[in-house]
């Protein structure tokens, strides 16, 4: 017996690319019957400019797309605030109309307007009540106001320059001094 630890097949240490490349490959059969060869590494690089150009291509790519949605949000700014413009000249315009429509519907202008066009007050008005359609109140039509009558001017004859005592006689003139 010998006092040195077993060791197992997990522990043993890995021979590196060199020694096996210098040794003949050994075959070792598993408990399926599969022969199993140790292969040397390969020693193949791959390019590196192929994957550098892909990243630059993609960064070219994200900085274009970002400069495109800056432009087009800041296009989108200037139409927005263009249109809150025109919105809030619409509403001042809206309620200049309101006014002028309130001005317009006062009691004391429709009076007017409505005496303009020849219509009367009526003393006795009548309500029609909406949930029946009954009539409350007796109707009367309203009786325009005698208009007074102006006094017609007197006819009477306006004395001329030629009838008054001394006066002159004088020939009209053409405009032209001989």
């Amino acid at each position: 017996m010998s006092l040195a630890p077993a060791r197992s097949a997990a522990s043993r240490p890995v021979p590196s690319p060199r020694s096996v490349a210098a040794r003949p490959s050994t075959s070792v059969r598993t408990p399926a019957g599969h022969r199993l060869a140790l292969v040397a590494p390969s020693t193949v690089h791959t390019p590196r400019a192929p994957f550098v150009m892909l990243l630059g291509a993609l960064l070219t790519a994200g900085l274009a797309g970002l400069l495109f949605l800056h432009t087009a949000l800041a296009e989108d700014s200037f139409r927005l605030h263009d249109l809150q413009n025109r919105s809030a000249g619409l509403t001042d315009r809206e309620q200049a109309l309101q006014q002028e429509v309130a001005r317009a519907a006062s009691p004391r202008r429709l009076a007017a307007r409505a005496e303009a066009l020849g219509m009367v007050r009526s003393v006795n008005p009548a309500f029609i009540r909406l949930a029946d359609g009954k009539v409350l109140g007796r109707p009367r039509p309203g009786v325009a106001p005698v208009a007074p009558v102006a006094p017609a001017p007197s006819v009477a004859p306006t004395p001329r320059a030629t009838d008054a005592p001394g006066a002159e006689v004088s020939a009209p003139s053409s405009g032209t001094a001989r």
